[in-house]
C-alpha cells in the first residue's frame, strides 16, 4: 500500500490520510488526556486512529445522558475551556416502526472527537440489518460537531 493509507483494525479496510495534517504542537503543558464521569475514567479515544491520536483534544471530563426505556445514551466531553471536545451517541430502533417490515434492530453508534485545527472527526457505525454481523462503519471530517 503506498504511504498515504493505513490500516483500519476497526473497519477492516484501508483508508487514506490526509496529507496535510502535521502534529501540532501550540505551546501548552502536556498532560494525561483522562477524563472521568462520576469518578470513573471514561476511554474516549479507543476509536480514534492512532494517526489522530495527537492530533484530537481531550476531555476532562464527560456528561452522560442516558434514556433507559430506549436504550439510548448521549455522551459530551469538555476541555479545561469548558468547550465541547468529544461526543458519543447510541441508540436502536426496532426495524418494524421504521419500515412496518422486519422484526431486526435499526442500532447507531457515533463517535466525534474535535481536531486542534478545529474539525470533528467522525466515527460511526450502523447496524441496519436483523443480521448481527451486518454493519457499515467509517470516518469522516465535519467543520460542526454532530448534533
Amino acid at each position: 500500500m503506498p504511504p498515504a493509507f493505513f490500516f483500519s483494525e476497526q473497519t477492516g479496510a484501508y483508508m487514506r490520510i490526509p496529507l496535510y495534517i502535521e502534529k501540532y504542537d501550540d505551546g501548552r503543558s502536556s498532560r494525561l488526556k483522562r477524563a472521568s464521569h462520576l469518578g470513573r475514567e471514561v476511554n474516549w479515544s479507543d476509536r480514534v486512529p492512532t494517526l489522530w491520536k495527537d492530533l484530537t483534544i481531550g476531555p476532562l471530563w464527560v456528561d452522560v445522558n442516558r434514556d433507559p426505556e430506549s436504550g439510548a445514551e448521549r455522551w459530551m466531553g469538555y476541555d479545561e475551556d469548558e468547550q465541547p471536545c468529544y461526543c458519543r451517541y447510541r441508540f436502536e430502533v426496532a426495524m418494524g416502526t421504521l419500515n412496518n417490515e422486519g422484526n431486526g434492530l435499526y442500532r447507531e453508534d457515533l463517535a466525534a472527537w474535535r481536531m486542534r485545527d478545529g474539525r470533528w472527526l467522525i466515527h460511526r457505525i450502523i447496524h441496519s440489518q436483523a443480521d448481527e454481523k451486518a454493519a457499515y462503519a467509517f470516518y469522516a471530517f465535519s467543520e460542526s460537531m454532530p448534533r
